[in-house]
């Protein structure tokens, strides 16, 4: 299924990009001005950052939102480039005189164009094709934290949990798919009959059938898509990149699933900002957040942190006036950031708090997450705080930290509170004595809409309230993050054992 998911994304991009790259190759081919203002924009889309592209258009209408539609317009635009630049240089590679030879023959500039120029410029332009295709098979992996699927919905979540297996179930199909596609294409590079196909063009009418064809094909693969992952009326819960947001969707996702008639839909966005951007665009209906992340990463309110019970009721109250968002009970568990160090290493300079860390964080490493980099507060305000200055910090995807710090490459890293890893790696949290970060209490967030379409919703998740406590939360990570049980069977084990789930 993600196969098949990943394929459908990506021949759709391509395809309607050779359907709008070969004619704007053509035209700067024949017009300089033109030629260089379509290769400049292509260029842009081109040199943008694909993660950074997926990002960007979430907010956007109409194109923007998650899933299916905003990564095939992102592919899309990736795959213009080498299409439009290989058309133009493979009609510059015809020979002048072989055109003045064919106009001397008495042919339009149509006929030229069907029957001489574009067959001799075929070979060139399909490079162009295939760099495109092979690009955006492996591009299509990114699309997973939009909630597009695919087979970059194993490689991100195998990173997450530091599981090569799972990595190796989508990056091995990638390859394999991204090669034989490559392979596919050059056969038809070496056996596609182009001056049959041109002659074929200059018939009267067959413009329109080939147009009618080709959104035709467009209808059928999108149509495909969109069948097999329709999601009728079903609850759309999303999850952050990390394992915990992982199970807490389940959590949510199994106890709808099993104590009434509505089907679930679970996605992967990334960070925060993509998962609240789909959560306030209504292009998911609920996710768990933290307290403190919707206090200073959303609501963005400054100044001295309210005690635990004042910053929920604050995010509450804001959230339904601005955003018509709801903050449900809270789960429980206060999963705050922290700062973790290798036992022997708070054992050799006596490490029990951040204080004590500051004053020898010139002599070390630390391995830290992209988002605590940039939140407001992240690590730079804790640094300010504490006057830490370590002697280098290396950026690391959530799951790779743990790695970096058993391997010894970093020696501290940020963590949450409830991480498995921790526990794995008997890792030391040490003590925030400046109480620097705010309190981050797992809450479910569920749209107005859900709640006035389906009001039985809002009563079962509230039984979730206070059902979990840290050390709970750290065992059911630890389940997930070290012993890589299945995360659905982990949260229904769960949920069975709270009575909240009948045992089958």
């Amino acid at each position: 299924m993600k196969t098949l998911e990943h394929m459908e994304i990506t021949f759709l991009a391509v395809f309607l990009a050779i359907i709008v790259g070969v004619p704007l190759g053509i035209i700067v081919s024949k017009n300089e001005k033109a030629g260089q203002l379509i290769l400049g924009i292509a260029n842009v889309f081109q040199t943008i950052p694909s993660l950074a592209l997926f990002g960007f258009i979430i907010p956007i209408p109409i194109i923007g939102g998650i899933g299916y539609r905003p990564a095939v317009f992102v592919l899309f635009l990736y795959a213009l480039l080498p299409i439009i630049k290989n058309t133009y240089l493979g009609l510059k590679s015809v020979s002048p005189a072989v055109i003045e030879s064919a106009r001397g023959m008495g042919m339009t500039s149509k006929q030229i164009l069907f029957m001489v120029s574009l067959p001799l410029a075929f070979p060139i332009m399909m490079g162009g094709i295939r760099v495109a295709t092979v690009i955006n098979i492996g591009t299509a992996t990114i699309a997973a934290l939009i909630g597009a699927g695919g087979l970059g919905d194993f490689i991100f979540a195998g990173i997450s949990m530091s599981d090569p297996g799972i990595i190796m179930a989508g990056a091995i199909p990638t390859t394999i798919l991204a090669l034989t596609v490559d392979y596919l294409l050059g056969l038809i590079e070496t056996k596609f009959p182009v001056r049959t196909f041109g002659h074929l063009v200059l018939r009267p009418g067959m413009g329109k059938r080939f147009l009618i064809v080709a959104l035709t094909l467009i209808l059928l693969i999108s149509g495909g898509y969109m069948w097999f992952n329709h999601n009728d009326d079903r609850i759309m819960i999303a999850q952050k990149n990390f394992t915990e947001s992982r199970i807490m969707a389940q959590l949510l996702s199994v106890l709808i699933e099993e104590n009434t008639d509505l089907k679930t839909d679970v996605r992967e966005l990334g960070g925060t900002m993509p998962t609240f951007e789909a959560l306030k665009n209504r292009d998911i209906d609920m996710y768990v957040d933290y307290t403190g992340t919707g206090y200073v990463n959303i609501l963005k309110i400054d100044g001295e942190i309210p005690p635990t019970d004042e910053v929920y009721e604050r995010v509450k109250d804001e959230y339904q006036k601005r955003f018509n968002i709801h903050w449900l009970q809270p789960l429980g568990f206060n999963n705050t950031y922290t700062l973790a160090v290798p036992k022997e290493l708070a054992a050799q300079y006596q490490l029990k708090s951040y204080s004590d860390l500051a004053k020898i964080s010139d002599q070390l490493v630390m391995g830290a997450t992209a988002e605590i980099l940039n939140r407001p507060d992240g690590l730079p305000g804790l640094q300010s705080l504490y006057e830490m200055e370590f002697k280098e910090i290396k950026v690391l995807d959530p799951g790779l930290r743990y790695n970096a710090v058993e391997n010894g490459d970093v020696q501290v890293i940020d963590a949450f509170a409830t991480d498995g890893k921790l526990k794995e790696l008997n890792l030391i949290i040490l003590e925030d004595d400046q109480e620097y970060f705010p309190p981050y209490y797992a809450v479910p967030l569920v749209t107005d809409e859900v709640i006035k379409q389906h009001p039985e919703v809002q009563p079962l998740l509230e039984q979730l309230g206070g059902v979990l406590d840290d050390l709970t939360m750290q065992e059911l990570n630890y389940r997930a993050d070290v012993e890589k049980e299945n995360l659905r069977q982990i949260a229904t084990d769960f949920l069975q054992q709270q009575g909240l789930v009948q045992q089958n």
